[in-house]
């Protein structure tokens, strides 16, 4: 009986060493001059190892909006590039781009996505993947919305239109 214990206690010790670390967060982005939000995030993986985080950033897009978005890990002991090592990051399938290399201050390691026109309406999801042997990482994200018009817009349009068929009614009879 203490045999069997042994073994599957050994066995779902084994299962949990390959398991992956997920957190998810939202984010309130600030809305700073006009169509421009923006906010900072951060997050500290933990238990060490394999990490998956995921920020949720309010509020929602809108069709044609502009996206930007920044992360990095500052390692300040100069020689370890990867007390975190990320592996990759998506905002809703459109991959950032990675980099790294020494600094002044240790070595710095992030993802960058430039801006980009977004071709969705709804929430942006931002998917960070990698590994942590310790430390933190943060960073930006900036959203500059489409303007969607109001409904008086599309009141005068509607009305434009119909003047332009009365228009060209008349002179089809003339």
């Amino acid at each position: 009986m203490k045999l069997k214990s042994l073994i599957a206690a050994a066995v779902l010790g084994a299962a949990t060493i390959g398991s992956a670390y997920a957190a998810s967060y939202t984010i309130n982005l600030t809305n700073t001059t006009g169509n421009l939000w923006t906010g900072g995030f951060n997050a500290t993986p933990s238990p060490l190892g394999a990490f998956t985080d995921t920020f949720t950033f309010t509020p929602d897009a809108t069709f044609g909006s502009t996206a930007q978005a920044f992360l990095a890990n500052l390692s300040v002991t100069g020689s370890d590039p990867a007390s975190i090592n990320f592996t990759s990051a998506n905002l809703n399938g459109i991959s950032l781009t990675g980099f790294g290399g020494p600094t002044v201050f240790g070595y710095a390691q992030g993802e960058v996505l430039a801006p980009t026109t977004l071709l969705f309406n709804g929430p942006m999801i931002l998917t960070v993947m990698g590994s942590s042997k310790g430390g933190s990482y943060g960073g930006t994200f900036n959203l500059n919305l489409a303007p969607v018009p109001e409904p008086e817009t599309y009141g005068m349009l509607l009305a434009g239109l119909g003047i332009l068929g009365f228009l060209a009614r008349r002179r089809k009879q003339s």
